[in-house]
């Protein structure tokens, strides 16, 4: 970065932390509720399932989006706001209700009339989270989910087990709401039409299955955990049910390719890492190959096939840890592609759901279908 351009920004953050300050003593809008996702990078998640909840009741609310692209595109009434700017300061000092999907320290002094809501972006993870990680998060993330636990006035779980988590290794002791993530509404209330529309989006023939690649990142700098042999996967799939099939590819927001992706994008294998929603990637997938990420948990409320490609499994749980009930999850681990191809020529659809529904019970779901209801529920008891 030039000297000119540093000298920019050190004055520029200077300017945002005196608004910071000065908008501290604006009143609050008790009808303003203010969404971030993903630091601004998507509308999606289940903020967007709030947003639209609010919307559809016709409730006079000022709904505000922050957004580090203002290109984007938002149904009315939902105001974007740029991400940073001091028009984002503002927003955030004067809001009644802050909802957030990541753990971050924001341009915001609290006010005691002002309440944050913190959904998280995923279901429960296999790795160690918060005082569990200890030095294994870096401090900024340590600084920064202090302080977001801080502020939290609620915190929303998926489950009994997460709800546990949350208490025991998180630095917050306030309420948790058990009432399912918002995101995960659609997998209760979708239609075939729904299926065939999302396909269609991404450019999938509606007689054709899905295999979804959703793999967590790593730090190290190498390709080869994720190395999986599409063809071979494919041609496995195929044999197996008798349907064409494609590989579809999400990256993790933090994932980089390092030289060479591990993927040759063809007409059989589709690179969807900007796809902005990934619930509905999971909606169309008939079968997800995942890692250590919790969109496992996501998929399986719809007891699909989930396959979990964990070929660096050792190093991972050295680097970041892997809880005991990681162990136990009903998904078939393969350590490298001949047993990912073994795990598919021997799927058996009877015992698997029949160990999912013993999980389910295991980990405590509490997903019905209706927690953007409920989250909108309180919402209007808040804001009135």
């Amino acid at each position: 970065m030039k000297i000119k351009d540093l000298l920019y920004w050190r004055v520029y953050y200077k300017i945002l932390q005196l608004c910071v300050r000065l908008f501290y003593y604006l009143p609050v809008n008790k009808y303003k509720i203010v969404l971030l996702h993903d630091f601004g990078n998507a509308y999606g998640d289940s903020p967007k399932f709030i947003a639209e909840e609010i919307i559809r009741r016709g409730l006079p609310y000022d709904i505000v989006w922050l957004v580090n692209n203002m290109s984007y595109s938002f149904p009315k009434p939902i105001r974007k706001v740029k991400l940073s700017h001091i028009k984002s300061v503002y927003e955030l000092a004067t809001a009644k209700v802050i909802v957030t999907t990541l753990k971050s320290r924001y341009d915001l002094k609290k006010k005691k009339n002002q309440f944050f809501m913190y959904v998280p972006h995923g279901q429960i993870g296999a790795k160690f989270v918060e005082r569990q990680a200890g030095d294994t998060i870096g401090k900024s993330y340590h600084d920064a989910s202090k302080w977001h636990s801080s502020v939290s006035d609620l915190f929303i779980s998926s489950s009994k087990l997460f709800t546990e988590e949350m208490l025991t290794w998180y630095w917050y002791d306030g309420e948790v709401m058990e009432c399912g993530l918002p995101r995960n509404d659609i997998f209760f209330h979708y239609t075939p039409n729904d299926v065939k529309r999302i396909k269609a989006k991404v450019g999938v023939p509606e007689n054709v299955k899905i295999v979804l690649y959703g793999p967590t990142f790593r730090n190290e700098k190498s390709n080869d955990p994720y190395a999986i042999d599409t063809d071979r996967l494919l041609t496995a799939l195929e044999q197996k049910t008798g349907d064409k099939w494609i590989f579809l590819f999400r990256a993790h927001p933090n994932f980089v390719w390092y030289g060479k992706p591990a993927f040759d994008y063809s007409g059989r294998v589709i690179d969807v890492t900007n796809y902005p929603n990934m619930q509905e990637l999971l909606l169309i997938s008939d079968v997800l190959i995942s890692d250590y990420s919790s969109t496992m948990f996501d998929f399986n409320l719809m007891h699909r096939p989930v396959f979990l490609f964990t070929k660096d499994i050792e190093a991972y749980q050295k680097m970041r840890g892997l809880k005991d009930w990681y162990f136990k999850v009903p998904f078939p681990f393969c350590h490298n592609n001949d047993e990912l191809i073994e795990a598919v020529q021997n799927y058996d659809e009877q015992k698997y759901h029949e160990d999912c529904k013993a999980f389910d019970k295991f980990y405590g779901n509490l997903e019905t279908g209706t927690a953007s209801q409920q989250i909108v529920d309180r919402l209007e008891t808040i804001m009135g």
